[in-house]
């Protein structure tokens, strides 16, 4: 069940012990929450690039599945990565959330896995701190152990699954061990 009964605002920018600021929240909050709507309206492109003056960076960008590149704003652009994610992303009418995997403690940071809904993106080294980090590896949803893939197949955004669906099926049918069956992907 996904909730919306969040009060503004019920984020900050903090000090984090994962690289440099995080996002973190300023009261408890349930699983299944809609922690914040991303605004995808800074578009870079030859005719809107970046403006480093104004203190844009290249670490800030995100790439959407459509080949469009945005320039997040703050909180966003300062939600970390972790190997062990207590938020997720995910997509509904051109619009993009971010979601609660479980619930959360006031004052926890939010973290998302990078690699959901990734492939063949940059390899780099995590410095996340989990019990089990994955140390230097690469920002792509089908390099990830398979046990980590299947345990995170409900937190695809929709367009990934589409997109990937004869390769999540094949996924599916290795893990399940037997013939590949028709899947809702």
């Amino acid at each position: 069940m996904i909730r919306h009964d969040l009060p503004p605002p019920c984020l900050a920018v903090l000090p984090s012990s994962i690289q440099g600021r995080g996002v973190f929240v300023r009261q408890a909050v349930r699983r299944g929450t809609v922690l914040l709507r991303l605004d995808d309206s800074r578009v870079i492109d030859s005719a809107h690039p970046l403006r480093p003056e104004d203190g844009e960076s290249a670490l800030h960008l995100d790439f959407l599945p459509d080949g469009t590149v945005i320039l997040m704003p703050s909180p966003e652009c300062y939600i970390n990565h972790s190997c062990d994610p207590n938020c997720y992303i995910y997509s509904v009418c051109r619009e993009r959330f971010v979601l609660t995997k479980r619930d959360l403690a006031s004052g926890e940071e939010v973290v998302i896995d990078y690699a959901l809904n990734a492939v063949n993106g940059d390899v780099w080294e995590c410095r996340c701190g989990a019990s089990h980090c994955r140390g230097s590896h690469q920002c792509d949803f089908f390099n990830l152990p398979v046990d980590v893939q299947c345990e995170n197949l409900p937190y695809l955004d929709p367009w990934f699954a589409a997109t990937h669906a004869s390769r999540l099926q094949q996924l599916l049918a290795a893990s399940y061990g037997g013939p590949a069956h028709k899947t809702g992907f």
